[in-house]
């Protein structure tokens, strides 16, 4: 009898706080600038980007206040430089392939609710992926680091919303794989200083 009654008041916790929790989706367009300064695969390079995104978001609140979310960007670039130290500058004419994706996780807080905006604040994991081919070495690159964002939601109804919100990052750790045309791939990590900033537009649903 005790194990029954324990049994259902943890389901009935469980039931109470699943209620409580509201869900949302978001799909946004927008731009990332980023500036890296990495010394994977040579010398010390400083890379710039501009790019167009698209991307989508989906998190889960536990309360008004405070819950998880997760974005995934992807990444179109419209310029990119790579100046290595005493090397040759590479602009986006040069590259055959360039494709980037960006992904920010962690803990958002609504600083400002009312019934018709909302001001979340997050802060988290980030990471970015970069895919590029040039004169037939493709690399893919992978940054770590950590995220911050800010934005503001108005509601039409319980459901619908507009946003729009500013994320920025700083990575610090950066690993690459170069794969040329002859002989194997060649594997790399390195300390790196990204800065990166990704504003967004976009349109949410709550459920």
């Amino acid at each position: 009898m005790k194990k029954c009654l324990i049994v259902g008041v943890f389901l009935l916790a469980a039931s109470f706080s699943f209620a409580q929790m509201k869900w949302n989706v978001e799909l946004y367009g927008g731009a990332m600038l980023f500036d890296e300064t990495s010394g994977m695969n040579g010398p010390e390079t400083v890379f710039t980007s501009t790019s167009i995104l698209t991307g989508i978001s989906g998190g889960v609140y536990f309360n008004d206040t405070i819950g998880l979310k997760a974005y995934l960007d992807f990444l179109i670039p419209l310029t990119y430089t790579a100046a290595p130290d005493g090397g040759t500058r590479a602009t986006r004419g040069d590259y055959d392939f360039l494709l980037g994706m960006d992904e920010f996780f962690g803990v958002v807080f609504n600083v400002v609710k009312t019934e018709r905006l909302t001001v979340p604040v997050m802060a988290g994991f980030h990471g970015k992926l970069f895919f590029s081919t040039i004169a037939d070495y493709f690399t893919t690159a992978a940054n770590s680091g950590i995220g911050l964002g800010i934005g503001a939601e108005y509601a039409f109804n319980d459901n619908w919303y507009i946003l729009a919100r500013v994320n920025g990052s700083f990575d610090f750790l950066g690993f690459s794989i170069m794969t040329p045309p002859e002989g194997g791939p060649k594997f790399d990590m390195a300390l790196i200083r990204t800065w990166g900033f990704a504003p967004h537009l976009g349109i949410g649903f709550r459920f």
